[in-house]
């Protein structure tokens, strides 16, 4: 990242200096950067270069190889849909701190993203970056020019303009102020083998993933759910069965085991969701109608009466304070 901005006509050492980083610690792989930091940076170069697609256009250049082991995983798997799977269960190899999903559905799967910690605002040279790495990755390693069907993500967009330059570099139409970023592909395609797997070097890349993946091991049940929760809202429907079915549990058990810790999978929904609004809010998200899908109300009206409920005041409240 620092060196592209460097060639770009950015200063990559003042902007390393001013978050307390050397000149060389994006390059080092010893030094770990905390993710705050790390997303700030990538904020504060775009706006340098005056170039709020920075991030996109990064992502479009890496190459499957960048993630190690992961990226190998990848790169070698018999077909997208298999890819996909190791790349979301070995994702925080390499990216702790995000929650991500591969949902499927009737036809379509959809590989979901976002940060965990909702403070850290605004991200959106993180999320473009993401997202089109992972097409530039498909592409690289699977079907030259493959394009998905959609790109949603949680940020609002610029401008119409902002809009067509990231439509064009990602090759698919562009949904804004979405609850999570995400990735939307036909099924048909995500599930043709594409070549032979070595079933060996499979077993040696993720016996060496699963050891170096973090623990689960003192993880609430209360924090498995919200990052389910996070990476089906607005994609797909966020039901007790469901959530035990992801977690492999009884959907009995499971709510016993929110209710040990204080809380339900009703609260967690409802208090999830006053967080993403409140976040799009006071973004100043233009349209409370995709933000209402964004959340995975029927309707605007139904979002409506359910933030009153919440705060007191409509959203449009929020929203013009904000503005």
């Amino acid at each position: 990242m620092a060196s592209e901005f460097s060639l770009r006509g950015g200063d990559s050492a003042a902007v390393l200096r001013q978050h307390g980083l050397e000149p060389d610690a994006l390059s080092n792989p010893g030094v770990k950067v905390p993710l705050a930091r790390y997303v700030a940076m990538f904020e504060e170069m775009a706006n340098e270069l005056a170039d709020p697609s920075l991030g996109a256009r990064l992502g479009l250049a890496m190459r499957p190889v960048a993630l190690g082991p992961a990226g190998m995983v990848m790169s070698k798997s018999r077909s997208i849909i298999t890819a996909l799977e190791r790349l979301t269960r070995f994702f925080t190899t390499f990216q702790p701190d995000t929650q991500s999903a591969l949902l499927v559905g009737d036809g379509e799967v959809t590989w979901t993203y976002r940060l965990s910690d909702p403070a850290i605002w605004p991200r959106r040279q993180d999320s473009e970056f993401t997202m089109s790495s992972l097409i530039q990755f498909i592409r690289s390693a699977f079907l030259r020019h493959w394009r998905p069907q959609m790109v949603q993500f949680e940020h609002g967009p610029i401008s119409e303009d902002d809009t067509l330059i990231l439509e064009g570099l990602l090759g698919c139409p562009i949904r804004f102020d979405a609850a999570s970023n995400g990735i939307t592909f036909a099924l048909s395609d995500a599930r043709t083998d594409l070549r032979e797997e070595d079933a060996d070097l499979m077993a040696t890349l993720e016996g060496y993933l699963a050891d170096i993946m973090p623990s689960e091991i003192g993880v609430s049940w209360t924090s498995r759910v919200l990052a389910l929760i996070a990476t089906r809202l607005g994609h797909r429907s966020v039901t007790l069965e469901e959530i035990a079915f992801d977690l492999a549990i009884a959907p009995r058990s499971l709510q016993r085991r929110l209710a040990e810790e204080g809380t339900s999978l009703r609260q967690l929904l409802c208090d999830h969701r006053k967080q993403v609004a409140d976040l799009h809010l006071r973004a100043g998200v233009p349209h409370l109608g995709n933000l209402a899908a964004a959340l995975g109300y029927a309707d605007g009206t139904t979002f409506w009466r359910a933030h009153r409920g919440w705060q007191g005041v409509p959203p449009s409240a929020v929203r013009a304070k904000r503005r």
